[in-house]
């Protein structure tokens, strides 16, 4: 008899173990039970290209608030082997609180990563994990240089190799309708002046109700060092910066894509502004393309020889072309493009809206009231034609904000000007030039009952 009873409580014994056993949690299941809801939400991994910071965004995606203490950011990589790059110390990240750690903050990372091999990234602890981004089974491709790994939507399941980042802001793919339609054409040279004392200008255009800034493409390719601060400083203010081509425009002159002579297309002209896009978008992150010179200077119509080769068919193809580049990463870019303000400009021009308008996302009429004498009634109609022929697409005022002599205008001068276009049906205002005049407050423009 007792020896039935011993070996029944070896068997409980056994059974109490062997559940204890089932039950028990592994690493991760603690550390996730400890951190639940947080998540590594973006990852810009440059440590590849030189003078470019690595940083990481951790997200706080539970209705909980979270302590950060005991947590840490660990690499693994072909040089490091779960080595704890980051360690949050104390703190607490509230309900969709986010922090953004990096190689040029203090605490920060301690060492870069890359993004053109293998590496897991892990969010936890010395024992455990509650999130975990593996390169070659979620994102094997190398990250654009000043891109980042995005979950989109933020906080979501799904990655994305973004051309460009949301540092500190929800991941999503940006929209052009939803900033304010007030924009500025800069050059390259109005970046220095922009960004002096801690971009004071920029943040007062901001506070002023701008929101897009159309940037000169030599600032991409000739001042690139000045360039990608510029991006970082406009993108963290909340500007959409868009890469401002010369499509038929080269070394100061005129590049028409058709060779009078021998009646053929210069293919040369369309690939070298599909690299130039190429170059704003992935090496600088660019929201959008937009077109000057797209067109010919005059007498259009002495190019036009055949179905395929005539000018507006070249205009047409450039705007394709862009917008097919644009499309093709499948993230919001936007197109635009300038026009001459003369309606009906085909032959000389060879700008056709209703053609142009089917590719391009915004025109913009350079309705100098100024250069072109103008009246508001002139105005309101010039820009009525636009938006009446342009197919699909938005039509933005394209305005000077100084007089014939070159003199600046008044905030107010400038302001009567803008509420001139603002009769015609014309859903947005570009601004020429930085430097030249007082920028009016444009916040509540459009909000205008009369």
């Amino acid at each position: 008899m007792k020896m039935k009873i011993c070996k029944y409580i070896f068997f409980l014994a056994a059974v109490a173990m062997c559940v204890f056993s089932c039950q028990k949690k592994t690493p991760d299941e603690i550390v996730s039970e400890a951190y639940g809801g947080l998540v590594i939400n973006e990852i810009a991994a440059h440590d590849e290209i030189s003078g470019a910071d690595s940083w990481v965004e951790i997200l706080n995606t539970s209705s909980n608030e979270v302590s950060l203490e005991g947590l840490g950011l660990y690499l693994k990589d072909e040089y490091l082997n779960d080595k704890c790059l980051w360690s949050a110390g104390t703190g607490k990240l509230a309900a969709g609180e986010r922090i953004v750690v990096s190689t040029a903050t203090e605490p920060g990372l301690s060492t870069g990563i890359i993004s053109n091999s293998e590496f897991v990234l892990r969010l936890g602890t010395g024992e455990g994990s509650v999130d975990k981004f593996v390169r070659s089974e979620i994102m094997p491709e190398a990250q654009y240089n000043r891109g980042s790994y995005q979950r989109i939507p933020d906080g979501g399941d799904t990655w994305r190799n973004m051309t460009y980042s949301t540092k500190g802001r929800a991941n999503e793919i940006f929209d052009w309708k939803e900033p304010l339609p007030n924009a500025i054409w800069m050059w390259s040279s109005h970046m220095e002046p922009m960004m002096a004392d801690d971009a004071a200008i920029m943040k007062e255009y901001w506070r002023l109700g701008y929101r897009h800034l159309l940037l000169n493409s030599a600032a991409f390719t000739n001042r690139p060092q000045e360039a990608v601060p510029f991006m970082e400083k406009a993108e963290e203010i909340g500007f959409a910066v868009h890469g401002w081509i010369q499509a038929f425009y080269k070394g100061g002159a005129w590049n028409v894509p058709i060779d009078k002579e021998k009646k053929t297309i210069k293919e040369e002209v369309f690939a070298d502004m599909r690299e130039l896009g190429r170059l704003c978008i992935e090496d600088f992150g660019v929201k959008g393309l937009h077109l000057d010179y797209i067109r010919w200077p005059s007498k259009a119509s002495q190019y036009n020889f055949t179905k395929e080769v005539n000018s507006v068919a070249a205009v047409n193809r450039a705007c394709r072309e862009t917008r097919e580049l644009c499309d093709s990463y499948d993230e919001g870019l936007v197109t635009s493009a300038a026009l001459m303000p003369e309606p009906n400009t085909t032959s000389t021009y060879a700008q056709d809206p209703s053609q142009m308008g089917k590719y391009i996302q915004i025109l913009m009429p350079m309705c100098y009231r100024y250069s072109y004498g103008y009246s508001d009634a002139g105005l309101v109609n010039v820009m009525n034609w636009f938006c009446k022929n342009s197919a699909d697409a938005a039509v933005w005022s394209g305005l000077q904000t100084y007089d014939k002599s070159t003199t600046g205008l008044s905030a107010d001068a400038i302001l009567s000007d803008i509420m001139a276009y603002r009769e015609s049906n014309a859903t947005g205002i570009v601004l020429f030039r930085f430097g030249l005049g007082t920028f009016p407050d444009v916040n509540n423009i459009w909000n205008t009952t009369d």
